[in-house]
């Protein structure tokens, strides 16, 4: 029993989770993670999340990448009803089967409800793509410790149902509120630490579309949060070397 206690437990570090790359037995999650359902005007969660089970029976990805509205808008299926980055979408992934796990308005808690209620089931992607964070941030008004421990729940749970796929973690993009800046970059520093540089990555690729201070560039932006058609084109050029590797 000692050294299954020893593979399951959790390592504290700066405040967050780190889940070890070896273990895939499930730590109990962090009481800020609330994992639900959630519903909202602009489009049907629930039919949406159907959507990815009835694709999951018919088509195998070789990528699978979750996320909120960002990842929702950008492209690729199960389509949405609006997107504004079709075109470097269908660049970066023309030769891959990906299915689009981005949710409008997700925090990371319900992308981890998603995760546990199937929508990586019955599927054997090769690479897991995770963006999340913003919205915790930015909606919910999470901590840094909160957000950072909330996605490192999420990493855990995508390894223990898909623990042979590679898993790139994302970076939160930049915003333009000057109050979430130091927000941000505490919780991407704490996300790059559960990289172990084999099964598990970690690229902050949205300093493509940043200032040089780290704000929204507001060239690659449509609001305070959105990149536009320019803004996913630089994003998938940032993405690519890490999909060709």
């Amino acid at each position: 029993m000692a050294h299954l206690r020893a593979f399951t437990r959790l390592f504290a570090i700066a405040g967050m989770f780190v889940i070890p790359a070896v273990c895939h037995t499930l730590p109990s999650p962090p009481p800020s993670l609330r994992p639900e359902p959630q519903q909202r005007d602009d489009y049907n969660w629930e039919e949406r999340h159907q959507s990815v089970l009835n694709r999951n029976a018919k088509v195998k990805p070789e990528i699978v990448f979750i996320g909120d509205s960002i990842t929702h808008q950008w492209g690729g299926a199960p389509a949405s009803h609006r997107t504004f980055g079709k075109e470097a979408w269908e660049r970066l992934f023309h030769n891959k089967s990906v299915t689009n796990l981005g949710f409008g308005y997700d925090y990371a808690d319900n992308a981890y409800y998603r995760i546990l209620h199937g929508e990586l089931d019955g599927i054997s992607p090769r690479l897991i793509l995770i963006n999340i964070g913003t919205n915790n941030l930015g909606h919910r008004g999470d901590s840094a410790d909160a957000c950072a421990a909330n996605i490192a729940a999420l990493v855990a749970l995508v390894q223990k149902k898909q623990p042979e796929a590679q898993v790139l973690i994302l970076g939160i993009y930049p915003r333009r509120e000057p109050h979430l800046l130091a927000s941000i970059a505490q919780v991407n520093a704490r996300l790059a630490t559960l990289a172990d540089g084999k099964q598990i990555r970690f690229a902050d690729i949205g300093k493509a579309i940043s200032t040089p201070e780290g704000y929204a560039d507001p060239r690659y932006f449509r609001d305070r949060v959105h990149p536009n058609a320019a803004g996913y084109e630089r994003l998938a050029e940032a993405l690519l070397p890490y999909l060709t590797e």
